[in-house]
């Protein structure tokens, strides 16, 4: 026991353990979405709202001028956006 006390109070921690450093990888670019499309038609609109949060839709109303509703959910936005 006094040798326990005697190493706390000298300083000397003696041997200590060390936890190697890792870094997690990280991608050097996200990569980008491909957007299909039918019959000439492309699916992005439709999956571009649904993608879209719900300030980013409220936003997006406002710059088309359609009247919406804050308070409303996600869904009901985006059924309206699409409607006009």
């Amino acid at each position: 026991m006094f040798q326990w006390l005697k190493n706390l109070f000298s300083g000397d921690s003696g041997p200590t353990l060390e936890r190697p450093v890792v870094t997690p990888k990280v991608d050097a670019a996200p990569k980008a979405k491909k957007s299909t499309t039918v019959a000439g038609k492309s699916k992005s609109a439709k999956t571009d709202l649904e993608l879209m949060t719900k300030p980013q839709l409220l936003d997006h109303a406002k710059k088309k001028g359609i009247k919406v509703n804050a308070s409303a959910k996600k869904a009901d936005l985006v059924k309206k956006i699409k409607n006009g």
